[in-house]
This record gives C-alpha cells, sequence and structure tokens, in this order.
C-alpha cells in the first residue's frame, strides 16, 4: 500500500510541477524502483530536504518513509537523518516544541552510535530553532556544543559555518563586540579555504559590526573590499550602501551622496531591502544637513512607509526619530514633539518585547535544565536499580538465605531513598521559589532603571526644546549645561539596564566613552576643530562612584571645549581614566593644549556653579584635585580606591 502511495506521491509531482522538479527524477525513479530499502531511505531523506521550500507537509510524509525503510534496512544513520527532517520540518511551520522533541530524538540515536557531524549538525539545527523561538541562550548552548564536536574531527568548512552562526546570534543580542570576533573567525577559515562567496559574505557581516560600534573607519574598509571583490550585483549594492553610511558617520557628505545618487536607481526595492532603506536614511541626513528639512522628511517618510510593508520596527523607530529632528530644524516643534512620542512609544514596545524574549527565554533555559537533571535522575535510578537486580540474580543462585537479607536491605534502602526523594523534591521547590523570586527582582530593577532612563531623557528633551526660545547667550548656556548634566545621569541608567547579571555597578570604559561621543556631538562646531582622545581602563565601579564622577568628566570637558580654544582653529583634548596599583586608587586626567586658564581661575578659586559642584564631588569621593595651567590646562582628580570599594 505504501509502495503505491509513494508511486502516486511521485507522479502528482512529475504532473504538477515537471518543471520544477525534473532535476529529482532520479531520486523518484530510485523511490519507486526495487532498490534496497536503505537506497531507497536516501533518496526519500534528499527528496523531503527539497521539498522544504515547496510544500513541508510532504516533507513530513517523505521523512515518515524514509524513516521505515531506514529501521527495515537497520541504517541508523539514515534513521537519524529522518528524524532530523522531521523536526526541521515543525520548525519551518513554527511549531518550536515538536520540532525540539523529533530534533532531540535523531540527536540521542546519533549520539548512542558515535555519528559525531550527523550530530553535529542535528545539534546546528536545534540552535537554529531555539533561535527562531528567540531563545538565544539555548541557541548558543547548542551552537558551542556543535563547534566543540566539529574542532573534535578537524571539519574547518563546518568550524566556519559555526563562527557565523554563533556571530548571528550575538548580532541578534546586541553583543556587537563578540559578533564581530567570530565573524572575524569564520574569515580567516573562509580565506583558508579560497571560499570566494563566504568571504564576501563575512566581510558584509563585519562591516556591518563595526558600522554599528560607530567604527566608521574600519566599516568603510570592509565596505570598499566587498565592492571589489563581490561578483553578484546585490553584494555590490549592499557593499556600496554600506560605504555611504560609514561616509555618512565620517560626515563625508559629499563622497556619501555621489554614492546614493549613482546606487540607488539601480537597486530592487522588492530584493534589495537593507540597501533600498540605508539610501534613504543617507539622503534625508543629508537633506537635512544641508538645511533641507522638508527633502529630509520627505526621504524619511517614504523609508518608514517602505519599513512598514516588511513591518521592521527597529527602522521605523529610527526613521520617526530622523523626522522629528528634521521638524525641529524648521522650528515645527508640535510635529517635532509628535514624531518624538512616536518613536519613544516604538521604542519602548521594541523593548517591552525584548524583556519577555528574556524572560521566555529564562524559563526556556530553566526548563531545559530541569529536565536534563530529570533525564540524569532517571537514567541513575535505571542504572542502580539494574545493578541491585543483577546482584540478587548471583546471589539467589548460591545462598538462598542472603538473598532474603538482602532483600530486607533493600527494603530499608528503598523506604531511605523515598525519604530523601521527598527532602530532594521539597528543596528543590525551595530553591525554584527563591530563583523565581530572584528573577522577579532583576525584572523589577531592569524596569526601574529603564524608567529613570526614560524620566532623564524626557528632562533633556524638554530642556533642549526650551533652549530653542531662549535668546539670552547666559540662560541659554544655563540650560545647555544642565541638559548635559542630565544626560550624563541618563547614560548610567541606560547602561545598568542593558546589564544582564549586574545591576549595581559599571564598565566605566563603556560609559565614559558613551559619554565623551555625547559631549563631543553636543559642542561640535564648524569652526574649530578639537580632537577628543581617550584612554580608559576597563575596570568596574560601583553606581555610587559613577554618578559623581561622570559629572565631573562632563564639566570638565564642556569646560574645555567652551574656553580652551578661544580664537584658535583646532586643539586637542586627552581624557585617561587609569588604575593606579602603586598608590591604589584611581586617576582621573583632563588635559587640553588651548591657551590655558589665569591663576585666579583656578578649580579652587572659582565660584561658578560647575567648579563648586565639582568641589563638592571631589570631596564626596574623597579625592584629591590637582591643577596645572602649564602648556594648557590639566586638571588631575585621585580616587582612592577604599573609597570605591567601600560605596
Amino acid at each position: 500500500m505504501k509502495e503505491y502511495f509513494v508511486i502516486l506521491f511521485s507522479f502528482l509531482f512529475s504532473f504538477t510541477a515537471q518543471s520544477q522538479f525534473a532535476e529529482k527524477d532520479s531520486l523518484l525513479q530510485v523511490i519507486n524502483s526495487s532498490a534496497p530499502d536503505s537506497v531507497k531511505s536516501d533518496a526519500l531523506n534528499e527528496f523531503a530536504f527539497f521539498m522544504f521550500d515547496y510544500n513541508v507537509d510532504s516533507s513530513i510524509i517523505l521523512a515518515n518513509l524514509a524513516r521505515e525503510k531506514a529501521v527495515k534496512a537497520g541504517n541508523v544513520r539514515q534513521q537519524a537523518r529522518a528524524i532530523k527532517n522531521i523536526g526541521i520540518s515543525y520548525d519551518i511551520k513554527g511549531k518550536t516544541d515538536s520540532a525540539i522533541l523529533f530534533l532531540n530524538e535523531a540527536l540521542a540515536l546519533a549520539k548512542q552510535n558515535s555519528l559525531h557531524p550527523s550530530q553535529a549538525n542535528i545539534l546546528t539545527d536545534i540552535a537554529n530553532a531555539w533561535y527562531a523561538a528567540g531563545s538565544y541562550e539555548l541557541a548558543l548552548r547548542n551552537h558551542f556544543e556543535a563547534l566543540q564536536l566539529r574542532e573534535g574531527y578537524k571539519a574547518r568548512k563546518e568550524i566556519s559555518q559555526s563562527y557565523n552562526n554563533i556571530a548571528l546570534v550575538y548580532r541578534s543580542r546586541k553583543d556587537f563586540v563578540n559578533a564581530l570576533r567570530y565573524n572575524q573567525l569564520s574569515l580567516a577559515i573562509k580565506k583558508e579555504l579560497y571560499n570566494k562567496q563566504g568571504i564576501i559574505n563575512s566581510s558584509i557581516n563585519i562591516g556591518s559590526c563595526y558600522q554599528y560600534m560607530g567604527k566608521y573607519d574600519s566599516a568603510i574598509y570592509f565596505a570598499n573590499e566587498v565592492i571589489k571583490q563581490a561578483f553578484v550585483p546585490q553584494d555590490v549594492h549592499e557593499g556600496k550602501a554600506n560605504l555611504a553610511s560609514a561616509l555618512l558617520g565620517k560626515k563625508k557628505l559629499a563622497e556619501a551622496e555621489k554614492i546614493v545618487t549613482d546606487l540607488f536607481p539601480q537597486l530592487d526595492m522588492e530584493e534589495e531591502q537593507a540597501a533600498y532603506i540605508s539610501c534613504h536614511q543617507v539622503f534625508g541626513a543629508i537633506a537635512l544637513t544641508k538645511n533641507k528639512p522638508d527633502e529630509a522628511i520627505d526621504w524619511f517618510a517614504k523609508g518608514a512607509a517602505y519599513a512598514r510593508r516588511f513591518n521592521d520596527r527597529e527602522y521605523i523607530a529610527a526613521f520617526y526619530k530622523s523626522i522629528a529632528d528634521a521638524y525641529a530644524a524648521k522650528n515645527d516643534f508640535g510635529n517635532a514633539f509628535r514624531y518624538n512620542k512616536l518613536h519613544e512609544a516604538l521604542k519602548d514596545s521594541l523593548l517591552n518585547e525584548e524583556n519577555s524574549r528574556q524572560i521566555n527565554e529564562m524559563n526556556a533555559v530553566y526548563e531545559k535544565d530541569k529536565q536534563q537533571q530529570r533525564i540524569g535522575e532517571l537514567t541513575t535510578k535505571v542504572s542502580t536499580t539494574e545493578e541491585k537486580a543483577e546482584k540478587n540474580r548471583q546471589l539467589r543462585n548460591f545462598f538462598l538465605l542472603s538473598s532474603v537479607f538482602l532483600l530486607v536491605l533493600a527494603g530499608f534502602a528503598f523506604y531511605a531513598y523515598r525519604i530523601n526523594k521527598k527532602k530532594n523534591a521539597l528543596l528543590a521547590m525551595q530553591q525554584q521559589e527563591i530563583q523565581q523570586a530572584l528573577n522577579e527582582k532583576e525584572v523589577l530593577m531592569r524596569e526601574i532603571h529603564h524608567r529613570v532612563k526614560n524620566n532623564l531623557q524626557v528632562v533633556t528633551s524638554l530642556l533642549n526644546l526650551q533652549s530653542h526660545y531662549i535668546d539670552d547667550e547666559k540662560a541659554y548656556s544655563a540650560v545647555q549645561a544642565g541638559r548635559n548634566r542630565v544626560q550624563s545621569m541618563a547614560l548610567i541608567h541606560q547602561f545598568l539596564y542593558r546589564e544582564v547579571s549586574n545591576l549595581t555597578s559599571l564598565r566605566i570604559k563603556d560609559y565614559i566613552s558613551e559619554l565623551l561621543t555625547y559631549i563631543e556631538d553636543s559642542n561640535e562646531k564648524d569652526s574649530v576643530s578639537i580632537i577628543l582622545q581617550q584612554s580608559i581602563d576597563d575596570v568596574e565601579l560601583d553606581i555610587d562612584t559613577v554618578v559623581p564622577l561622570g559629572l565631573i568628566i562632563n564639566e570638565l570637558v564642556t569646560n574645555a571645549y567652551k574656553y580652551a580654544f578661544a580664537g584658535r582653529s583646532s586643539g586637542m583634548i586627552r581624557v585617561s581614566f587609569t588604575r593606579q596599583p602603586d598608590t591604589n586608587g584611581y586617576l582621573l586626567r583632563v588635559a587640553d593644549d588651548g591657551i590655558g586658564m589665569q591663576q585666579e581661575l583656578t578649580l579652587q578659586k572659582s565660584r561658578s556653579f560647575g567648579y563648586r559642584m565639582i568641589r563638592a564631588f571631589t570631596e564626596k569621593l574623597e579625592g584629591k584635585l590637582t591643577f596645572n595651567i602649564e602648556n594648557g590646562t590639566v586638571v588631575s582628580l585621585f580616587i582612592p580606591a577604599i573609597k570605591t570599594e567601600e560605596q
């Protein structure tokens, strides 16, 4: 009956879609022939794989037939492959639970028979299923396990694929440092294997990471590499779009505009979505820089409408923010506020979804670990029972009385086991309740930091809007200074919200780097070219130290921008924060090569609000402030390490 079903199935394929399935005629001939079951199983598995792109329900039917043939033939490899194809089919249908169930069954079969390549491939499919479901931690676990197996049997091409898969998960988690690392590892192997298309794909991925990290010179380099090496028009187009975006980041507007003007008419808007959106962003940003807000709004609005076709909400939110900036540039603050609200609402929606995804991911990881623990307990129990049964059989053959004695002992052992099991169950329940409480506390803490950050950003936006209506220079300067101080505190809560494992301290290097970038953007002047250099040790400080430290850095660097280079066209500001092992503390140093200050205006003597605030925070940190006005201005602040540890 099943044979006739396969024949009918094959006939329908050849009749309804002969042009699409012509290359599979040989498989159909094998399936309907008198070939051995092992050969038929292989052909059915190939056909199931082929049908993934056309009719996934047919893939399930074919894979089940392949499984039956493999069982009859005693072919374990084809049996595992058939079960894997069933799991992949359910993953394509979006049924993650069923997909994981079948894929784990295939994995167990591959492990039992030491089929290491099959095992690695199945682990990759499991990782892909968890990734599609948003469980990034479980996806990484399985990808790393697959990588370890592939490294064991030295499959260079597959190792490169694992690196690429791991990089993709890290990129989805916004961990661009690790995404960059694994993309670079993948690229190295692809170069070793002369995989031209793989080299281009990895170069695109690496360039995107640099773009997200704000390292535009590196992004430009890899975009040019893609353009030079690509042999498919779509790859060339994507390379040019990435190059234009990076040039825009470097404020090389003329070069960026020339590229997108040439590129835009060549794009297929249905197939090249990323490049199409990038062109709208670049055109709009250039128009805004040229003080053409209406033209910028038109480009941004078209980009948002295009992004809505694919429900790409991150791009939509970015376009809303750009539209708000354009309306603000033409003093239409009503529309600017409206689009800012749309931007914030969409960002909050994305953040809430990310929170829900993280909570679901934690639950999935917990359930997975609990399932593994349960399997281990059952395995141990079965093993122990079998050993006892074997001993009892041996003893019964020789000593009947000893058997009775052992049965009594076994009864006591079982009783003790039951008591111990109840205790373990109680302990597990208590541990689960404690873990749940900790998870809820962490979610609440993250929500608090998120709300504080949002409130501070609202204050920053209000101060920014208010400054547009202030004509008095001193009042304008005071409002801008207040905005910068609020933003320095908002950044702290933004970083704490991002932290996964620690909500009370920060990696100071990332925080100071982003704070300096904000100050640099806020004080940029066309008439003065100021280079801001930084050298920050990667140390972790508690929030009670970071808040005053951030405000002090904000005041010192902002004052350097304002006053150090009066009458000059260029200058340099150097900011360093280093650990001092000899003196057991940390040293903040802000130096410029500007005109310097008069002795009577030094920090110790000035009565301005900013300098009084610096002195107050220095006392709070129990630090020591020194001032040097030779060859510019150098302000040094020493903070004892014992103070940061006590806080």
